[in-house]
């Protein structure tokens, strides 16, 4: 699952949906890039759904920042969740509107999708070519080439535009420099008060 701000220059980690809750590539590795969740079958379930909504309200909390979340219509993604949350509010599309206005599945996912297997099919031809045989990809460099992916090659440029395509447009005021919205000073984090 892959999410971003408007402008693309904060970007939500990726989560990724395996089978094992402790998979063997994962003895020794101290972070992971990336979200990782469980269930047998690999798929996003409604527990998971919420546990990540629910790691992120925390989060946006800890920044003192409030921010509206684009959902799908899917049934993963449990909409009483939102009762709950004070720094999050989720929105959800009507059904059969995901492919127009889903930011995200206007150019984001696809964009993604091409960076990640490229960077796989790199690294079996740059074997290849040094005569090694076909490398083995595990989760765990699976999960780094997904990161990587998403943070560097997918631009925020492409994330404006999908935001965009799907009708989502910054005004003028609020978006004079997406730059600074980064740069939040730690004594203004520790100011912060809620109502």
């Amino acid at each position: 699952m892959l999410g971003a701000n408007m402008t693309g220059h904060q970007k939500l980690k990726p989560l990724v949906v395996g089978r094992s809750e402790i998979p063997r590539c994962f003895k020794g590795a101290k972070n992971l890039e990336v979200d990782y969740d469980l269930n047998k079958k690999s798929w996003m379930t409604s527990g998971i759904c919420e546990k990540w909504v629910q790691k992120l309200e925390k989060r946006m909390i800890a920044e003192c920042r409030k921010i509206a979340l684009v959902v799908d219509n899917c049934p993963e993604h449990p909409k009483e969740i939102n009762q709950k949350l004070k720094n999050v509010t989720d929105f959800y599309l009507p059904q059969n509107t995901t492919s127009k206005l889903q930011p995200m599945d206007q150019g984001v996912i696809k964009n993604f999708k091409i960076h990640y297997r490229k960077r796989i099919v790199r690294k079996v031809i740059t074997a290849l070519e040094n005569n090694q045989s076909r490398p083995k990809i595990n989760l765990r460099e699976s999960i780094s080439e997904i990161s990587k992916a998403r943070n560097y090659d997918v631009t925020d440029r492409t994330n404006r535009k999908s935001f965009a395509k799907a009708g989502f447009f910054a005004s003028n005021e609020n978006s004079a420099s997406a730059e600074d919205e980064d740069e939040f000073p730690l004594e203004e984090l520790k100011k912060c008060e809620y109502r």
